[in-house]
């Protein structure tokens, strides 16, 4: 019985050693097992190359020297057809166009020579997109009431025109001359026509003119125009959201601009002190150049050989919206704006006003005193 005893705690014991030999096997067992190694990745390396670009304003014409261009780096990827890597490959070449401060210089703006520069055209043409024109209108202070408008504006373009009846098949104004014609027979040898107009255009009795009768009498006569016909205006907005190119006259050419240079005088005379110099007077602008299609430019050509009146009307800026807009006519004026038609009265106001004139006020600034 004693034997048996021990017998069975001896197994216990080596059960218990046994489950705990497993246990410390399982806890040693993930740093027991080699891990694998991690691999480091490596740094992608980026391909750089040098370009050239202006460090200040290159003017159109100017020579390219060492010190208003800089090398700086850029991705490979990035380099272009036309760059420059090497400063000895543009120095000594003319800009063909201006250039600002930190452009990459590429080899369509540089001309090897003046002759070649010559053939680049002008500078402004460069601000015109692919298939659209430039067209000169001509202006004047009322047109661009005061000048307000610049280059870079948007603007809209407004017309007026004047129509008048015309006679189809002689195309000439109405009413009709009338002429008297002489009854056959004998006639005296200085008269040499058998019909003559009676009297020039509008002084009333060589003019065609209509029969009526008078009222109460019931005595036929022919009313003839007092005056010439008068035009009948309407105006319209055209052209909406047009960019205006330039205002005035521009310098087309690097060589009328150094024409210009050189007939300046090389020295000015001495001014007294502590007085201003006087500022040169601007030339007054005679004509606006916009941007339109090649049909509206001939649109714009065919009115101004017209003589039609032209207006500009200046946009709020970032403003690209489009509107229907009526024609101005003086029936549209009297029915959209309610104006009424005065009535005949057995009364009037004294003295007598034929022709309405607004009061014009002038401004006389006060000169500023000499210190």
């Amino acid at each position: 019985m004693r034997r048996g005893r021990i017998f069975f705690l001896l197994a216990l014991i080596v059960f218990l050693g046994l489950v705990a030999v497993v246990l410390v096997v399982l806890r040693l067992r993930p740093a027991l097992t080699p891990q694998p190694s991690q691999v480091s990745e490596p740094t992608p390396v980026i391909e750089v190359t040098n370009v050239l670009v202006t460090t200040q304003k290159i003017p159109r014409g100017s020579v390219i020297t060492r010190d208003v261009v800089s090398l700086i780096p850029i991705q490979r990827q990035f380099f272009l057809q036309g760059m420059f890597s090497e400063i000895k490959d543009v120095e000594g070449r003319l800009a063909k166009i201006d250039l600002e401060a930190g452009f990459i210089l590429m080899e369509s703006m540089l001309a090897d020579s003046a002759e070649e520069l010559s053939k680049t055209g002008s500078d402004i043409a460069l601000y015109i997109p692919r298939g659209s024109v430039a067209v000169a209108i001509p202006i004047d202070r009322l047109t661009k009431a005061s000048y307000p408008v610049q280059a870079g504006d948007r603007v809209n373009v407004a017309v007026v025109h004047a129509f008048v009846d015309i006679d189809t098949e002689f195309q000439s104004k109405l009413p009709n001359v009338a002429g008297e014609a002489i009854a056959p027979g004998p006639r005296d040898p200085t008269v040499y026509l058998t019909a003559g107009i009676s009297a020039p255009v509008g002084e009333g009795a060589g003019n065609a003119g209509r029969a009526e009768t008078i009222p109460g009498l019931g005595q036929p006569i022919v009313v003839v125009p007092s005056e010439s016909q008068r035009p009948r205006l309407v105006a319209q907005v055209i052209l909406q959201d047009v960019t205006v190119l330039s205002v005035g006259n521009y310098a087309a050419s690097f060589q009328d601009e150094q024409a210009a240079q050189a007939q300046q005088p090389a020295e000015q005379p001495a001014q007294p002190p502590n007085q201003p110099a006087p500022q040169p007077a601007k030339p007054t602008p005679e004509f606006v150049s916009v941007i339109v299609t090649p049909q509206d430019a001939l649109m714009l050509t065919y009115l101004m050989a017209n003589g039609a009146q032209f207006t500009f009307h200046l946009r709020a800026a970032g403003d690209n919206s489009r509107v229907q807009i009526e024609a101005e006519t003086l029936q549209y004026y009297l029915n959209k704006y309610n104006v009424p038609i005065p009535v005949k009265l057995p009364y009037g106001i004294e003295p007598r006003v034929n022709t309405p004139a607004m009061p014009v006020i002038t401004f006389q600034p006060t000169p500023t005193p000499n210190p």
